[in-house]
């Protein structure tokens, strides 16, 4: 049997999707094809191997990160590649770039079937115009979809509330490859001391890390003000961008013992997980975190802002972390003094962590991804 010829139209090659997308384009069952919209929307660079068939678009790009949070690069080039590619089905990314615009104007204007995968969520924070905007153009985008596939629960109850129909939508989540990262990170920590003596780190102290790019809705910040006054606590600080300056200012003037790290590639990462004892991300606005997962699967208990995306499914408070309400850094430092001074207690939260994060790895986001094209397909 022919397996059908499927289209995705998603955003940029991204760490986080490219091994997703080679793994799909092996499988028997698919004949894969990725547009990406461009090289950035978001002005962010990986060195990637890019091991299924795609086409990066090009085009002229309007900067209008402000208002949606990426470039928006115009590329009328798609129409006609989707047209050569005689696609059963396509899997549209979103719906915020031209790219995943033109997509689903082209699959309804030839009767194929779209599937609409989608992150956002109403947990995080929008204008009232914004929110008005959504609320009456998302419908007309969601409800002729043959399929959706989210990330998670708060994604999932997202569409359904815009049109979706729940028996068919479906969890491609962001995600790693979990037993890889988790078997890494365990060779790292048989030289735990080590590593740590390394980063400067002194046996007593309780290793908070933050992974992520050095900017305002990240919340690198929040956490250096709430680290301050938590006994014993080294911030680790994983990641770069234009606020490692003024961190580094603040962390000084509060007497917050804080090592910056930088970028750091795959090996370096596994490495600072198998040191960190604690994992904190307090972004202003996140639809997923992929450190999330990457932290689980280091074993380590979690402290969330309530505005990440993969808090909704990888945080139980009380078994594995504790979930803080975005921007309070009073929350934040009473969870912080907790884990720190209860060994037991991050020991008990970071087996946990392991527990749940088992189920999302890369072959059930597989399946699922295959299972809504079969819908679509059906429909």
């Amino acid at each position: 049997m022919t397996p059908p010829r499927v289209a995705i139209v998603t955003t940029e090659p991204t760490a986080s999707r490219v091994p997703q997308l080679d793994l799909l384009a092996r499988r028997p069952d698919l004949d894969l094809t990725v547009f990406y919209a461009a090289e950035t929307v978001q002005r962010r660079r990986w060195d990637l191997e890019i091991g299924h068939p795609h086409v990066v678009l090009s085009g002229p790009t309007i900067p209008t990160a402000r208002v949606i949070h990426h470039d928006y690069p115009v590329t009328p080039s798609l129409w006609r590649r989707l047209d050569a590619g005689r696609f059963d089905v396509v899997v549209v990314w979103g719906w915020s770039t031209f790219a995943a615009q033109l997509a689903i104007v082209w699959a309804r204007a030839h009767g194929v079937p779209f599937v609409l995968f989608s992150e956002s969520h109403h947990s995080e924070p929008r204008r009232p115009v914004v929110r008005s905007v959504r609320d009456a153009l998302l419908p007309r985008i969601v409800r002729p979809a043959a399929a959706w596939l989210v990330t998670g629960r708060l994604a999932r109850d997202h569409l359904v509330h815009y049109g979706a129909d729940p028996r068919r939508v479906f969890v491609f989540a962001n995600t790693i490859d979990v037993d890889a990262l988790e078997h890494e990170i365990d060779e790292q920590r048989r030289d735990r001391d080590a590593l740590r003596s390394e980063l400067g780190v002194q046996p007593e102290e309780v290793v908070v890390l933050h992974a992520g790019r050095l900017l305002p809705i990240k919340g690198p910040d929040l956490l250096v003000e709430a680290a301050a006054g938590v006994p014993g606590l080294h911030v680790l600080v994983v990641g770069d961008g234009p606020l490692r300056g003024a961190l580094a200012d603040r962390a000084e003037q509060l007497g917050v013992k804080t090592t910056f790290l930088g970028f750091l590639d795959h090996d370096g990462l596994a490495r600072a997980y198998a040191a960190a004892d604690v994992f904190a991300l307090l972004s202003r606005r996140e639809t997923w975190g992929v450190v999330v997962n990457e932290a689980a699967a280091a074993g380590l208990p979690l402290v969330l802002a309530d505005t990440v995306g993969a808090a909704a499914d990888l945080l139980v408070p009380g078994e594995n972390g504790i979930l803080v309400a975005s921007g309070d850094v009073e929350a934040t430092r009473a969870a912080l003094r907790t884990l720190t001074a209860d060994p037991s207690l991050r020991e008990r939260y970071g087996a946990r962590s392991r527990a749940l994060i088992a189920g999302w790895g890369y072959g059930p986001s597989a399946d699922a991804f295959v299972a809504a094209v079969e819908s679509a397909l059906g429909s």
